[in-house]
């Protein structure tokens, strides 16, 4: 299960490339602009930018950390047989409503992403305090607040974290997710924005979107037949 479910995730990364470059095109952007003028070598430019990135994968782990670890301390305090399952199904519900977002403009998260706005604004002064740093600590710490950027498909992935089972796996599911990221956030820094325009075809939202709903639907499934089997154990 939670092989699908990171492979789930990364092709959530790379099914949400087109809308990760509109939501965040513009920040990747402008680190890079930064990182060609600190850098002084197309080298040391390409290392100042992957430290963006590296520190934005890792935001995205501590916050998979956390919801690992909430879905595994309330499955411990329940103490329900059927809160594990009832995770697997709400994370394969999920996972379909990423689906639908990648193939249309309907956007269930939404709500979240208002809720999120609010926690952004709290941190940022944090990332003013860390964008004034020429240090690489700086550039490692602006990268890392830059995964608590409000967006909903970061938000749906976190959801789907509680399912994971520990904190590890709930890091592990979005560290796959920023890996999948990967590609349209550092060509958007870097080489002007070549994969974002692929993001952008048909043919890629459709395969990366019915690929995603296919993912959730098994997913549901899975749950349910581990369910009935764990029950006739029992």
């Amino acid at each position: 299960m939670l092989t699908l479910t990171l492979t789930a995730a990364f092709v959530a990364g790379l099914a949400g490339s087109a809308h990760c470059f509109g939501m965040c095109g513009g920040m990747a952007g402008a680190l890079g602009v930064r990182a060609r003028m600190q850098g002084g070598s197309p080298m040391q430019a390409f290392a100042l930018a992957s430290l963006y990135q590296i520190g934005r994968v890792l935001g995205y782990a501590t916050i998979g950390a956390i919801g690992g670890a909430f879905g595994h301390s309330a499955h411990w305090a329940l103490s329900l047989t059927r809160f594990e399952g009832v995770l697997r199904t709400a994370a394969g519900v999920l996972t379909i409503l990423i689906a639908i977002r990648i193939l249309s403009r309907w956007n269930a998260f939404a709500p979240l992403e208002r809720l999120g706005a609010r926690l952004w604004t709290k941190l940022q002064p944090l990332t003013k305090r860390a964008s004034n740093s020429n240090h690489w600590p700086g550039h490692l710490a602006l990268g890392l607040l830059w995964g608590w950027l409000p967006c909903g498909l970061v938000y749906s992935m976190v959801l789907i974290t509680f399912a994971a089972g520990s904190a590890a796996a709930g890091a592990a599911v979005m560290v796959a997710f920023g890996l999948g990221t990967l590609p349209s956030m550092l060509s958007s820094t870097l080489l002007a924005g070549t994969v974002p325009n692929l993001s952008r075809q048909p043919w890629f939202k459709h395969a990366t979107g019915t690929a995603m709903f296919v993912f959730g639907v098994w997913m549901i499934f899975a749950a349910q037949v581990t369910q009935m089997a764990a029950t006739h154990a029992h």
